[in-house]
């Protein structure tokens, strides 16, 4: 069995049984030179009754005086005390009395900076949280912390609207969420770091990460949802462009020769007089100028250029568009200022009425709205061609895809790049309308465009 250790004399004395406060020591001081007084008079047998009186005056003159001496030392030490409770309890604004600080200034100083410091760094800390919280509410990531077992402490509007369909579910276990997709509750019980594909949301595509830290002595868990759908499809877009440049080319060098030597051959034929070979050679130069339209349609999808932003003239490009199709303007046009690319604007609103007239809806039924909101315009564009499979709805904005037997596949792949390249996207969905009492079924494609800086203050543009 282990002996207890035995503690030092040095610790022994360092913590002494009872604590005597300075006015306490100045009495216990002059007794003691009191006592010694006396018993100095008795060891010369000057014992007297007046020198008792004197020895005992003076000992209340010297403790009278040295009280009076230390009052301001004893403000001082008040006047610090505070100062340093002050910043025990987080008020940093607060400084010791200069009044009554002399002897003790350069503690007060350095008090004082101290407090300079700590309010500083509390006002640092103050704005990181509040640019932390920003960021966290206004990021399209889905944030959760939960503690270690699993009851959830925070939640961003991301996580509330993929997790719980907007409502709040802080305090509540992750686990008891019972509006989870099947995959992503099964990703977030067993924390599966990676992919995870949601087909009933607009953001088919998310990836989860987990992580493990400690807080306040505590296990939490963070969960991140990031979307990844935009990510991918952009990549899948810069892929086929690039492969429509390579495509583009090879056929360009291998469609001009054939062109030339058709031309010749036509012109060879027709000197001697041979009309089979004269229809050949117009058949071959009609499919090779098929071909370098259809080629050259390819590449001006793989080759578009950044935007040319300006002032849209709205009233010009709505006449413009009824040029073209027939269609019915439903509500009032933008009233505020908005800036976008007015011929890829156009083109993009060209494809989406080219589409809905080709989808075999009447022309009554087709209309175009324009939404002004405070942080985006829509422009809706409706038909009444009865819409698109479910099924078929995250395909038609894929390249060359396309339900058609002549259609060519990039005209919503063009629409979606142009309304990306203009910080928006475009959103489609199947809509059921009563029209003259007859329900009248279709598809509705609404093209976000984002307000900007400069929407609000253009600085040209036509009128």
């Amino acid at each position: 069995m282990a002996l207890p250790r035995r503690k030092s004399l040095t610790t022994a004395l360092r913590r002494p049984r009872f604590r005597l406060d300075s006015q306490q020591r100045l009495a216990l001081l002059c007794l003691a030179l009191t006592l010694i007084s006396l018993a100095t008079l008795a060891h010369f047998n000057l014992f007297r009754l007046w020198a008792c009186i004197a020895v005992l005056a003076g000992a209340l003159v010297l403790w009278l005086a040295i009280s009076w001496s230390l009052k301001p030392l004893r403000r001082e030490i008040l006047a610090l005390n505070l100062h340093a409770q002050n910043l025990q309890d987080g008020s940093f604004n607060t400084s010791a009395n200069q009044l009554y600080v002399n002897e003790l200034a350069p503690l007060a100083s350095s008090l004082s900076t101290m407090s300079a410091e700590l309010r500083a760094e509390r006002a640092s800390l103050y704005q990181r949280e509040l640019l932390l919280d920003t960021v966290l509410q206004s990021s399209p990531t889905a944030f959760v912390l939960t503690s270690d077992n699993g009851t959830v402490l925070m939640c961003n509007p991301a996580a509330c609207q993929l997790l719980n369909r907007g409502k709040n579910f802080s305090g509540s276990k992750l686990a008891s969420l019972n509006t989870l997709n099947r995959q992503l509750h099964q990703a977030l019980a067993n924390r599966q770091q990676g992919l995870i594909r949601l087909d009933n949301n607009g953001q088919s595509v998310w990836h989860l990460s987990v992580s493990k830290f400690q807080l306040n002595q505590q296990q939490h868990w963070l969960y991140l949802l990031k979307p990844l759908t935009r990510e991918i499809q952009r990549e899948e877009l810069n892929a086929w462009k690039k492969l429509l440049r390579v495509i583009g080319h090879e056929l360009n060098n291998t469609l001009a020769p054939l062109s030339s030597l058709a031309f010749s051959g036509k012109q060879i034929a027709e000197q001697r007089q041979q009309p089979e070979l004269t229809r050949l050679f117009d058949t071959v130069s009609d499919r090779c100028l098929h071909l370098n339209q259809f080629v050259q349609a390819y590449i001006n999808f793989a080759k578009l250029p950044p935007p040319k932003i300006t002032e849209i003239n709205w009233p010009r490009l709505i006449n413009q568009l009824q040029d073209q199709f027939e269609f019915e303007l439903l509500g009032d046009l933008p009233k505020r200022p908005w800036l976008a690319d007015p011929q890829q604007l156009a083109q993009l609103l060209v494809n989406l009425l080219k589409n809905a007239d080709e989808s075999g809806s009447a022309p009554e039924h087709i209309s175009l709205r324009c939404i002004e909101r405070t942080d985006e315009l829509q422009l809706q564009i409706t038909d009444g061609g009865g819409g698109i499979a479910a099924e078929l709805m995250n395909q038609v904005l894929v390249p060359f895809y396309s339900s058609k037997p002549q259609g060519s596949g990039i005209g919503l792949t063009l629409c979606r790049d142009i309304a990306e390249a203009h910080g928006g996207n475009i959103s489609l969905r199947n809509l059921t309308r009563l029209v003259d009492s007859h329900d009248i079924s279709g598809l509705e494609v609404t093209v976000h465009l984002p307000v900007t800086d400069s929407t609000a203050t253009p600085t040209s543009g036509p009128h």
